[in-house]
C-alpha cells in the first residue's frame, strides 16, 4: 500500500505565488507544470487556475488574493479527490459517455434559467475551458456509479431500524421538521483545524453577500448530496447540535459553521413543516434517458434503423434494470438514469412526453443539440399524507447510510494513494 504524502502545510508553502498566476495568461511551459501528483495522474498548474475561476464564478465569490489563498487548499484537494474518484472508476471499467455529460450541462442550463447552448460561451467570458466543468461532471458521475457497483449490493436496513424510525416519526407527529441543504468541511487532521475554519467563515461571509448556497456547495462540500440538498430532517436524524442550530433560524436562513465530530457544518433552512404533513404535493418519478447521437449527414433510414434497435432491445427487457443492461449492446446508445424528480422540474418538453406513459413504455424521440433522446418512466410515487410507508423509510435510511460508506470509501482511497502537492 502506498503512503499518503498531501499535507495542507505543503501546500500553503508558496501558494500566494502560484495564486498570482490564476489573473494571468500561462505560458505553455507553466501550463504543464505539476501542481500535485496522484499515483500515476496529475493535476497541473493549469488545472488548478481553471478549477479556481470556475468556483469563483459559479459561487460569485470575490476575485482577490485573499479570496484564492483561502480557498486554494480547498480547490486543490477537490482536484485530489476528482483524480482518485476517476481512478476508481476506471478501475471498475466504469466510463461515462459524452451524451450523460451532454445531459448534465444542459440541466446546469435550465437550473439556472440560461437559454440551451449558453453555458460554454458564459463560461469562455470569464475564461474557463469547458473541459474544466467536464472534468468534474465526469468525477461526479462516475463516484456515482461507483458508489452504486460497491456499495449498494453490502447495503442492507433490517427491519428492527424501519421500526425504530416510525417509532421516531410518529413520536414526533406535529414536531417540526426542516428541509435542509448543508456545506460540510471535513476536519480529518486536526493539525488542519484553523485552515478548515477560516475557510467555513470566508463561505458564510459570501452566502450573507448573496453568493448562491447550491453553488458553494458543489464547488466545496464534502457530502453526496448535489448542491448540499438533505431533503427533509426530523428530530433524531441529525446531531442535537445541529437540529438545535435549525430550530431557530427562519426560512431561507443559514447557521454559523457548527464544530461536530467529523468537521464543520453550514445548514440552510429550506422550507419548515409539521411531522406529518405531507411531504410533496406532486409526483415524484424515476425516469431514465437514452441518449442517440444524431451524426452529421445520417439519413433519415439511417436514424430509423437506429430507433428500431434501441426499441428491439427495450421489448426483450422486462424493467429499467434490465434496460441498463441491454442497453450497452446498442453501440451507439448512451443512457442516463434520475430518481425522486418531482413533476415540476421536468421540463415541459419531456414532462409532454412521459405525462401518459405506463411504466417501462418508452417515449416519442425529442431532438435536441444533435442528440436524438428518448424517455421511459421506471416509476413514479403519489403524495400522500402522514408518515412515511415502510420502504420510504428504508429509502432515506439507505440514503443515509450509503452516504457515510461512501465518504468513508474515499477517505480509504485518500489513505491508500500516492499522492505528492509540488506547490
Amino acid at each position: 500500500m502506498m503512503t499518503l504524502r498531501s499535507s495542507l502545510t505543503i501546500l500553503l508553502r508558496g501558494l500566494a505565488v502560484l495564486l498570482l498566476l490564476c489573473n494571468v495568461p500561462l505560458s505553455a511551459q507553466e501550463t504543464e507544470r505539476v501542481a500535485a501528483v496522484v499515483n500515476e495522474d496529475i493535476v497541473s498548474l493549469h488545472d488548478l487556475e481553471q478549477r479556481m475561476r470556475l468556483a469563483l464564478a459559479s459561487s460569485n465569490l470575490t476575485d482577490s488574493m485573499e479570496t484564492r489563498s483561502r480557498i486554494g487548499p480547498q480547490i486543490l484537494r477537490g482536484l485530489i479527490d476528482d483524480r482518485l474518484k476517476i481512478q476508481e472508476a476506471k478501475r471498475l471499467k466504469i466510463n461515462i459517455p459524452p451524451g450523460e455529460i451532454a445531459s448534465s450541462i444542459a440541466t446546469i442550463e435550465r437550473q439556472n434559467k440560461m437559454p440551451a447552448g449558453t453555458f460554454e460561451p458564459f463560461l469562455k467570458s470569464k475564461g474557463i475551458e469547458i473541459e474544466t466543468m467536464r472534468q468534474q461532471l465526469t468525477a461526479e458521475l462516475s463516484w456515482v456509479r461507483v458508489v452504486r457497483h460497491e456499495l449498494v449490493p453490502d447495503l442492507h436496513i433490517g427491519e428492527a431500524e424501519i421500526d425504530l424510525r416510525l417509532a421516531s416519526l410518529k413520536a414526533n407527529l406535529g414536531k417540526p421538521e426542516y428541509l435542509v441543504a448543508e456545506i460540510f468541511l471535513a476536519v480529518e487532521d486536526i493539525r488542519h483545524e484553523a485552515e478548515v475554519h477560516t475557510l467555513a467563515d470566508r463561505l458564510i461571509e459570501q452566502l450573507h453577500q448573496g453568493a448562491p448556497f447550491a453553488a458553494l456547495a458543489r464547488q466545496f462540500s464534502q457530502t453526496g448530496a448535489a448542491g448540499g440538498d438533505l431533503g427533509w430532517v426530523s428530530p433524531g436524524s441529525l446531531d442535537d447540535e445541529l437540529m438545535t442550530a435549525l430550530s431557530k433560524l427562519d426560512k431561507g436562513n443559514i447557521t454559523p459553521p457548527i464544530r461536530a465530530i467529523d468537521g464543520y457544518h453550514i445548514l440552510l433552512l429550506r422550507d419548515k413543516r409539521l411531522v406529518g404533513q405531507n411531504e410533496d404535493s406532486e409526483p415524484l418519478y424515476d425516469v431514465m434517458t437514452i441518449h442517440l447521437p444524431i451524426l452529421p449527414g445520417s439519413t433519415t433510414a439511417e436514424r430509423d434503423a437506429q430507433m428500431k434497435q434501441v426499441r428491439d432491445v427495450i421489448s426483450s427487457s422486462k424493467n429499467c434494470d434490465d434496460y441498463e443492461k441491454l442497453i450497452k449492446n446498442v453501440p451507439t446508445a448512451e443512457y442516463s438514469r434520475n430518481a425522486k424528480v418531482k413533476q415540476s422540474e421536468i421540463p415541459p418538453a419531456i414532462a409532454a412526453l412521459i405525462s401518459n406513459l405506463d411504466t417501462g413504455q418508452l417515449s416519442a424521440p425529442l431532438d435536441e443539440n444533435n442528440i436524438r433522446r428518448l424517455f421511459t418512466v421506471c416509476g413514479r410515487v403519489d403524495p400522500k399524507g402522514g408518515l412515511p410507508s415502510r420502504e420510504d423509510v428504508r429509502a432515506r435510511l439507505e440514503d443515509e447510510q450509503l452516504d457515510i460508506m461512501a465518504r468513508r470509501y474515499l477517505r480509504d482511497l485518500r489513505r491508500a494513494a500516492f499522492v505528492e502537492i509540488r506547490v
